[in-house]
């Protein structure tokens, strides 16, 4: 072994990486989407499987149906801890777009509030996102998305319930 090799320590899972995989497992989830503010949201049922990708990331892939199709999302999440952020990617089978997110836990350390700037397939133009996630128990948690609209204010796109499948 080299004296580079010797000095070398690779990088160790930090508490917030322990916390990241406390998601890990398969979720069941009620999911309310508000295409129409005046309308009701619309209501479907998806699954969640989260699965850790070393010790420092974890990776999803989100199933439902939407409008009579399949809809899949695929995210990555970790914690970076030189800006001390947790830094969220999100794809899906409905948009050509990518998204981009960061954010950090509230002081209580059960809301995750993450911001991003991306497209808006609908409007046609890039716009601001914010995301919160609720850690309610080990086995349930609350994940809500928001739009900026071009008056400043926010649209609530959707709301996430999950709950922990049992075995």
């Amino acid at each position: 072994m080299s004296q580079e090799q010797a000095q070398y320590a690779p990088p160790q899972p930090t508490q917030e990486h322990h916390k990241l995989m406390e998601l890990v497992g398969t979720w069941n989830v009620d999911c309310e989407f508000y295409m129409d503010p005046s309308q009701p949201p619309m209501q479907v049922e998806g699954k969640e499987v989260v699965e850790a990708f070393g010790s420092f990331w974890i990776q999803s892939v989100f199933e439902c149906d939407m409008f009579g199709s399949p809809f899949r999302g695929r995210s990555t999440m970790g914690y970076d801890p030189e800006s001390k952020q947790y830094i969220c990617t999100w794809i899906d089978t409905m948009s050509p777009m990518f998204f981009l997110l960061k954010g950090t836990y509230d002081a209580s350390g059960k809301v995750l509030e993450t911001r991003g700037r991306g497209y808006d397939c609908m409007m046609h133009r890039e716009t601001d996102y914010r995301t919160r996630e609720e850690v309610k128990s080990k086995d349930e948690r609350v994940f809500e998305m928001f739009m900026t609209m071009p008056d400043g204010g926010e649209m609530k796109m959707f709301t996430h319930r999950y709950h922990r499948a049992r075995r």
